[in-house]
């Protein structure tokens, strides 16, 4: 009898083993309590090619030795389990072990026995993906032979079909697939002690642009090694998206501040040093099972937050995070059927110059109202028409009815100076802006003087030479440009100087603090400012004669609010234009 070998990879006479300057081997784990078990299957398959390679086997004599050498060992071929080697489990919870815990899919599982009568039912053999069943006294040189390449062959074709389809080329990692098929099979043996995270380059998109294609695939590359040179082995990296990375892993083996730090150093690309920064959103995986998809669409809302707030940082999904998130798109899909049954309408709001109390301009404001009467907040589905892109083409029609309602004002000889228009920095970032503006425009037979767009101080943002020559390009047109809601964005004066402008908009979060003397002070320092510049100055929210007075005391040129109107539609606004002129006129 041969003495029992330690635990992990040994060669047994009669096996040929490969070493490092050969051809690699198909690896063959023998799993029986019996050494001379062993022994015969080395010496049955001796010297043995199977598809221009070698096979070499490793050996356990129990179920708790195969478990260690299998949680050590990944690219197994096949495996041939005695399904007693371990007493009243007829091998079966070593199989499990297997397909779950070391997550080895591919692997071909024989099973065999001395028994007849321990075949397992057919269900078994599916849910087990077990490859074959024999008895050992069936098991010839030439049966043992012929089952062994059978198996062989079948885990070849397996780990093919795994390449291509969860394999990424690119940064030579698993995919998206395979990513989460491995979150299924935790979450199926109740791993809750695991997380998933997800990475994404910051600001890839524009590098990418900016750079060339080329560039940007190395620069995946050189994040994914990084990536994998800063976590320990048995912790899964894939590459989920077009530069998001995702992990998974026991919590206290995957660190989120170590993942954003392997990128202190910057990365080198033929001699030049390029930085980049990473954020993450992570998810821990909960107590009661959840598909492994809804978990990293979890990773993804923490991830989204983390890039909107905490750029460069990382963050823990919070149920609140997921409630929101089920919010906006419920209301992103109410607001495109609220478009398509024409639910959404502008009204105006009349501007007028706080010493003669002429009518200086309107201000076009989009409203929903739906089916059921209730009036859906601007600052609600706003922002959701930006972060969706829905806002481009709802800009557009906001801006040719507006457009269209400065004609019909022009041609009953009631029109104000301008029609103002509020425009998103998503807007401003469309390259056909320009050439939309003037269509419209034109569309209406106006001059740019009777049209001004209105934007709000996330415009800072925005690439400098792109906003400069936007702008300019509109103003040359005869269009003004108005900073909207002054004071509560970036609230840097350097873009003041810079943009072209022509008007600053007090926010009425301001003007409604006038009663107070701290208050005031901001709204008096924005007026002050506006002279300075050479800037008209308009007050929002003048809702009694106090503050009207107070304003024009500071030198605020033009006001609105609901002491002048309220917002009115079309129907309401040609009567009241009517009966103010009439007033002015008396």
């Amino acid at each position: 009898m041969w003495s029992r070998p330690a635990p992990g990879p040994r060669a047994v006479p009669g096996a040929r083993v490969a070493t490092p300057d050969d051809t690699p081997a198909w690896r063959v784990l023998v799993v029986d309590n019996d050494p001379d078990v062993h022994a015969a299957t080395c010496a049955a398959l001796e010297g043995q090619l199977l598809f221009g390679r070698p096979l070499v086997f490793m050996h356990a004599f129990s179920g708790d030795e195969a478990r260690a050498l299998l949680l050590r060992e990944r690219d197994l071929a096949m495996v041939l389990i005695d399904v007693v080697s371990e007493p009243g489990s007829s091998g079966l919870e070593l199989v499990d072990f297997i397909r779950h815990s070391a997550g080895l899919g591919n692997t071909r599982i024989v099973l065999r026995t001395g028994r007849p009568g321990q075949v397992p039912d057919l269900e078994t053999l599916l849910r087990y993906d077990i490859n074959d069943y024999r008895t050992k006294a069936e098991l010839t040189r030439d049966r043992l032979l012929a089952m062994v390449v059978t198996a062989v062959r079948s885990y070849k074709q397996l780990c093919a079909v795994h390449a291509s389809a969860y394999h990424d080329p690119l940064v030579n990692l698993p995919n998206r697939a395979h990513f989460i098929d491995r979150v299924n099979a935790c979450e199926q043996r109740g791993l809750d002690d695991h997380m998933v995270a997800l990475i994404d380059i910051d600001d890839f998109s524009a590098t990418n642009d900016m750079m060339g294609h080329h560039f940007g695939d190395r620069l995946l590359e050189q994040v994914a090694r990084r990536l994998e040179s800063s976590l320990p082995a048995g912790v899964l990296l894939a590459r989920l998206g077009a530069d998001t990375f995702a992990v998974l892993g026991p919590v206290p083996q995957v660190q989120p501040r170590r993942l954003l730090e392997c990128v202190r150093q910057p990365l080198h690309f033929e001699g030049v040093a390029h930085k980049v920064s990473l954020t993450c959103g992570y998810v821990l995986l909960p107590k009661a099972p959840q598909p492994g998809a809804d978990l990293i669409k979890d990773a993804t809302i923490a991830l989204k937050r983390a890039k909107r707030d905490h750029r460069g940082q990382y963050l823990q999904y919070a149920d609140q995070m997921g409630t929101e998130a089920r919010a906006r798109a419920r209301l992103l899909s109410e607001l495109r059927d609220a478009i398509e049954k024409r639910q959404l309408f502008l009204v105006y709001q009349p501007q007028l110059e706080l010493g003669t109390r002429q009518v200086t301009g309107l201000e076009a404001l989009l409203r929903w109202r739906t089916e059921d009467q209730r009036f859906i907040p601007p600052d609600q589905f706003i922002p959701v028409a930006e972060h969706s892109g829905l806002i481009v083409a709802l800009g557009q029609w906001v801006l040719e009815t507006a457009c269209a309602t400065m004609r019909e004002l022009l041609d009953a000889g009631l029109a104000p100076r301008r029609m103002a228009v509020n425009v998103s920095t998503v807007q401003l970032r469309d390259p056909g802006f320009f050439d939309l503006v003037c269509a419209a425009l034109a569309a209406h037979g106006l001059q740019g003087r009777h049209l001004e767009l209105e934007i709000t101080e996330s415009v800072a943002a925005l690439p400098t030479q792109l906003l400069d020559l936007t702008l300019c390009a509109l103003r040359a047109e005869g269009i003004s440009i108005a900073i909207d809601d002054f004071g509560t964005g970036y609230s840097s004066l350097s873009y003041l100087e810079r943009l072209p402008l022509d008007r600053i908009k007090i926010d009425r979060s301001f003007t409604r603090q006038l009663g107070d003397p701290h208050g005031a002070r901001i709204a008096e320092m924005v007026a002050q400012l506006g002279r300075k510049l050479g800037l008209s100055v308009l007050a929002e929210g003048i809702e009694d004669a106090a503050a009207w007075h107070a304003l024009r005391a500071m030198g605020c040129h033009e006001g609105q609010g609901y002491h002048i109107a309220r917002p009115m539609d079309k129907a309401a606004l040609l009567p009241w234009l009517g009966q103010h002129a009439h007033l002015q006129a008396a």
